[in-house]
């Protein structure tokens, strides 16, 4: 995976990574329920704050609201986990109404249908591939996110005295905290 960044809930500027020609802050992921917010003083770009990956911290946070349990996964699964929480998506079919899960597994998130195929590839149960179903209409992308709804998303500040429950969800960089014009 390469660089990616997000940007600040309460400000919207850009977290920027060490290899970055932007000044560097100390940033923090907040958390609910009063926990101290985690402190990350040299972001390197990889989702480690504070030596937590923020992969993983979603995952968790949300474990109990959305009925896993993160101690029978290994550290890999925890974090595919919360990365289909944050940036993962599903196919719902408009004529079922049911989801289709093409080329990655997230299952334990939504049920549904599990397919080790690309989206160009046929889906024999559909009669034809993700793509040409998804340009039909048949199919549309859904974020995870949304289908499931994620009570504890991540949420990052330069400022370490910001309230978790006070802000909205961070952003996610568009320049990786890193691709920068400037």
């Amino acid at each position: 995976m390469g660089f990616y960044s997000y940007k600040t809930a309460d400000t919207k500027e850009s977290i920027a990574n060490q290899h970055s020609v932007r000044e560097l802050r100390p940033v923090y992921l907040l958390q609910p329920g009063g926990k101290p917010p985690i402190e990350e003083q040299v972001y390197d770009g990889y989702g480690v704050f504070g030596g937590v990956n923020a992969m993983n911290w979603l995952a968790e946070a949300n474990a109990e609201a959305l009925g896993y349990d993160t101690s029978k996964l290994s550290e890999q699964e925890t974090f595919l986990l919360g990365v289909s929480l944050d940036c993962g998506h599903v196919c719902e079919d408009t004529q079922t109404g049911e989801f289709w899960h093409i080329f990655s597994d997230a299952r334990s998130l939504v049920p549904g249908h599990f397919v080790a195929k690309r989206f160009d590839e046929v889906i024999p149960e559909l009669g034809d591939s993700a793509n040409n179903l998804m340009e039909s209409g048949r199919l549309v992308h859904r974020d995870i996110a949304d289908v499931v709804g994620v009570p504890y998303p991540l949420k990052f500040s330069f400022d370490k005295n910001a309230v978790y429950e006070d802000l909205p969800a961070s952003e996610r960089c568009p320049d990786q905290g890193f691709f920068y014009e400037d």
